[in-house]
């Protein structure tokens, strides 16, 4: 079967949307991961199909190492597919879509490559600069210089491309940062404005980079496993598409993409303009943030941990399961909603945790608890801990759900104690499973110096420690007891009682 490329397509009599190869280069994207090429160059590519824009994307490969994906994916012309997989609304779905919005992939770590970044930093057809170089790629490295080529970091790369715009006399460009930090967009600037400080460039060119160029603060949302592993399957979708595609990568159906601007950014987003599912402009993504990370967030920490003591070992049959489903689906619909409902829409919020379930029942992906179960201390403390305080406030009372939640939290640390390695814990669930929680060298040291502990005084203990949860919770009415109590629960009846009683 041959590869995918142009000339493959034609050959087989291909009838859908492809981009001509020779469009106009209106996007440098630093980043050729899966998540890019599956959401964003997704999104331009409907965009295109929708609004007639011709937009290609150069992607840049963000770091030094393997040749292997630039050259590669080049053999194909950059074209590529996409495979949606999951559930909609209730309903199961696995669609493709050949992508190409991509032009070719730069290794600027080559000479000529380097030379070829440089070249698309002063076309005229440059508007919009894309990137997702993980959450470290957002980071100032005072080791790079103006000379280097290219420098190591992404932010001094692009001060590199945007001050040879600059100095070519071409328009300030759009920069839709997706890494998912806090702030992105402006921390990007920041850093970028940071190098032009060390290396002395003009006053004017850090005045453009403010006042021409508009460096957005975005938040990215949709799951992407990335491509197919089993050998057997690759092939009959190989067979169903009708060519080999080694750079395929599969995601699932939710996608949200908010960015934040006014009505003037928004014009000139194609994917806006084509009014595109999930992608928004919003003067602030905050509320969005606290959306995402309360609810989707929320809902994995607030139930995986129980759910796997309760026999569970992966996210899909949770929600097979009336009970577990059931106590996510009321955290989320008593205890998160109505904490959130001031800042953005109550039915927008329910269609959201609605999402949840679809996404956490995707029929293609085998999410493991234990993988979900990292680190859970801190993100319990992140995703869930000021729900319930927020609870507390509004209502005078305890959330339920949340505090059996916290429960199931202290009692995945302890649970068929057997003993602390470097590894982690090693304990034991109720039905002889061996396991190793994973955190933080001091939590897991917490944890093993209480081995042993009576449960209302390890509840205590937990509860009162400050460097867990930035404060004292035992200063919270009655949590203390009500954690205690739900503990005992599972003990004695296991997780799944705990759950059921959480009504």
């Amino acid at each position: 079967m041959d590869t995918l490329s142009y000339a493959t397509l034609e050959k087989i009599g291909y009838e859908g949307y492809v981009l001509p190869k020779d469009a106009p280069e209106k996007v440098l994207q630093f980043g050729e991961g899966n998540f890019l090429r599956a959401f964003v160059d997704r999104y331009f590519d409907l965009a295109n199909e929708a609004t007639g824009w011709n937009g290609k994307i150069v992607m840049v490969q963000p770091i030094d190492g393997a040749y292997g994906f630039a050259d590669g994916i080049n053999d194909q012309d950059c074209l590529y597919t996409v495979l949606m997989r999951g559930k909609q609304d209730g309903v199961e779905m696995d669609e493709a879509r050949l992508v190409s919005s991509c032009s070719r992939c730069i290794n600027p770590y080559r000479p000529d490559d380097y030379r070829a970044l440089m070249e698309v930093a002063v076309s005229d057809d440059l508007e919009i600069i894309v990137s997702n170089t993980t959450e470290a790629g957002i980071a100032y490295d005072p080791s790079c210089q103006p000379t280097d080529e290219p420098p190591a970091s992404f932010p001094a790369k692009l001060a590199q491309v945007l001050h040879a715009r600059w100095a070519a006399g071409k328009p300030g460009v759009i920069v839709l940062s997706c890494e998912l930090i806090d702030n992105n967009g402006a921390e990007l600037l920041r850093i970028v404005r940071q190098h032009v400080a060390d290396w002395g460039w003009e006053d004017a060119f850090d005045a453009w980079l403010t006042q021409d160029c508009t460096f957005c603060t975005t938040l990215v949302d949709t799951i992407v496993p990335g491509r197919i592993r089993d050998a057997a399957e690759a092939a009959q979708v190989a067979e169903r598409l009708g060519y080999d595609d080694p750079f395929l990568a599969v995601r699932e159906p939710f996608q949200m993409w908010g960015i934040q601007g006014d009505d003037a950014l928004a014009q000139k987003l194609p994917f806006i303009q084509a009014e595109l599912p999930g992608a928004f402009v919003t003067p602030d993504v905050t509320p969005y943030k606290k959306r995402k990370v309360r609810i989707l967030n929320g809902a994995h920490t607030g139930f995986v941990p129980g759910a796997w003591l309760a026999g569970f070992d992966i996210v899909r049959d949770c929600m097979h399961d009336d009970v577990v489903r059931g106590f996510m689906n009321r955290l989320l619909e008593q205890e998160v909603i109505p904490t959130l409902s001031a800042e953005l829409d109550e039915a927008d919020l329910r269609a959201f945790a609605a999402a949840v379930q679809d996404r956490f029942d995707n029929p293609f992906i085998d999410h493991q608890l234990l993988s979900i179960c990292l680190n859970s201390t801190a993100k319990w403390r992140a995703r869930d801990l000021p729900t319930l305080l927020d609870y507390v406030e509004k209502t005078g009372e305890l959330p339920r759900c949340l505090t059996v939640s916290l429960a199931a939290l202290i009692a995945f640390y302890t649970t068929g104690f057997e003993g602390r390695d470097d590894d982690g814990l090693h304990l034991r669930r109720a039905d002889g499973t061996a396991y190793t929680a994973q955190d933080d060298a001091w939590v897991l040291d917490f944890y093993a110096e209480r081995a042993g502990m009576a449960d209302g005084e390890l509840v205590g203990e937990v509860l009162g420690c400050e460097q867990m949860w930035g404060q004292d919770l035992r200063a919270v009415a009655g949590l203390e007891e009500a954690v205690a109590a739900a503990l005992a629960t599972i003990r004695a009846d296991g997780a799944k009682a705990a759950f059921a009683s959480a009504q």
